[in-house]
């Protein structure tokens, strides 16, 4: 690929999205495909963009929505460091330092640089965090600079609360080429910090609620739910892209699939909500809390209902597995890995061991680190390669245990180490395991082409 040529591409895209049409969407699609006409993967990505524009696909809507309502530095943000940085940009120079380096880096990173909070959710991972200063603004600069030397221009800031880190907009503002995502539980974002997002342009909050009204203050605190709505509509004023992040438990997951709780989401101009599913960490981790085996496989039918017929993208790290050849963590190729507040490397943020610290080492050599590439090495868990039960915290304990034991990879707080060590837990997640295994195993060789979804390994 010629940089000149697709430079010349992006200017051409970000005066299309300006003025945006039906026509320049198609416009918009032809000039990507000239551009990666030399990578397959992406190639039949757009030509799968073009087929739900032709059968008029609801995300075609929401491709709609987002080129419209945003404000032109959003957009142009969105466009140019997102997709082109982060996308295509980065994917070619991942091709280039894997034959230099000898491995493929990871595609993005998730950096928790506070464990501060306004709030104190019962079972948030990072519940048990100590509330000290945090990451300072060097380390984080430093890393993020380093990050791009590894082709990675995606990140995304957590906590604690990332807007009660005093560098946060510091850190955007520097690092302009970058596209940033916070997951935030939005109390704090109020007209003024919004309007200094949109000024930005290069970040996408997340915002995380329970459900409704009712499962949201019960867990956040009364009169959160309310706070919340009120930051989706400072950011959809405002022009700013985002969207929810949701936590299914056994006694939220009928009212987060329910097309109430999307709906109102859409209403409120989310263009995304990621679901993550309650796992035991945190502070005073409860397994009662978890989702059914039966709960998670109704999900992910109900996940892929909502993307055949409504205007949002909606993730499930879990049950997406399948679409991206596994687990994600651990700084595979395609996938990522966190760094916590105190500088601990762990695998993801639910997976709260490392063996490595970013302040006393670069992060080229943390991410290779034998903790990391023996989770990798393990993958595929199941022997029959079964996809829908990819996490080696909830799906196949056994291997967790076993790994974090043989590379001395120590937990990153007190109370970390329960998942493997407290007996309670350890039987309520063997057991849980076999019935998921034993529930998805069916679908897994009836509804599921090993072909179109292969291990990350075989495309690496």
């Amino acid at each position: 690929m010629e940089t000149s040529i697709s430079k010349k591409n992006l200017k051409i895209i970000l005066k299309l999205a300006s003025k945006f049409s039906d026509k320049n969407l198609v416009r918009i699609i032809n000039l990507a495909e000239k551009t990666l006409s030399d990578d397959k993967l992406t190639s039949a990505q757009i030509e799968g963009i073009k087929k739900l524009i032709q059968e008029r696909h609801p995300s075609v809507e929401l491709m709609r929505k987002i080129l419209k309502d945003l404000s032109k530095n959003s957009k142009d943000k969105l466009i140019e460091n997102f997709f082109f940085n982060a996308v295509i940009y980065g994917r070619q120079k991942q091709k280039e330092l894997k034959s230099k380096l000898g491995f493929r880096p990871p595609w993005f990173m998730v950096i928790s640089p506070t464990a501060r909070c306004n709030l104190n959710c019962n079972g948030c991972y990072a519940g048990s965090y100590v509330k000290d200063e945090g990451l300072s603004f060097e380390i984080v600069d430093r890393v993020l600079t380093e990050a791009k030397e590894l082709s990675i221009y995606f990140v995304t800031i957590s906590g604690g609360e990332p807007y009660m880190w005093p560098h946060l907009l510091k850190i955007f503002e520097k690092h302009n080429d970058m596209y940033f995502q916070t997951y935030t539980n939005g109390t704090l974002l109020d007209k003024e910090m919004v309007e200094k997002l949109a000024k930005l342009g290069n970040v996408a909050p997340a915002i995380s609620i329970e459900g409704l009204e009712k499962e949201t203050d019960e867990r956040r605190g009364k009169g959160t739910f309310n706070k919340v709505m009120r930051a989706m509509d400072n950011l959809k004023n405002a022009g700013v892209l985002f969207g929810f992040s949701a936590t299914p438990t056994k006694y939220t997951t009928k009212t987060l699939m329910s097309d109430e709780f999307i709906d109102l989401m859409i209403e409120k101009g989310c263009s995304f909500g990621w679901f993550f599913q309650y796992v035991p960490i945190g502070k005073k981790p409860d397994v009662s809390l978890m989702s059914t085996p039966e709960q998670r496989n109704k999900l992910r039918d109900r996940i892929h209902e909502i993307r055949r017929t409504k205007p949002i993208f909606i993730g499930d790290f879990w049950n997406d597995a399948p679409f991206v050849g596994g687990c994600i963590s651990g700084a595979r190729p395609g996938g990522y890995f966190h760094i916590n507040c105190h500088g601990d490397v762990e695998p993801c943020v639910f997976l709260q061991f490392s063996t490595d610290n970013i302040k006393d080492k670069k992060l080229i050599d943390v991410i290779q680190s034998s903790f990391f590439k023996a989770l990798q090495e393990a993958q595929p868990y199941c022997k029959n390669k079964n996809l829908l039960a990819p996490c080696a915290l909830i799906d196949h304990p056994e291997v967790l245990r076993d790994i974090v034991k043989r590379y001395n990879a120590k937990p990153s707080y007190n109370g970390s180490d329960e998942v493997i060590t407290n007996p309670e837990i350890c039987k309520f997640l063997d057991k849980y395991s076999r019935e998921f295994i034993n529930l998805t195993d069916p679908v897994w060789e009836k509804e599921y082409d090993p072909s179109k979804h292969k291990h990350w390994k075989e495309f690496a």
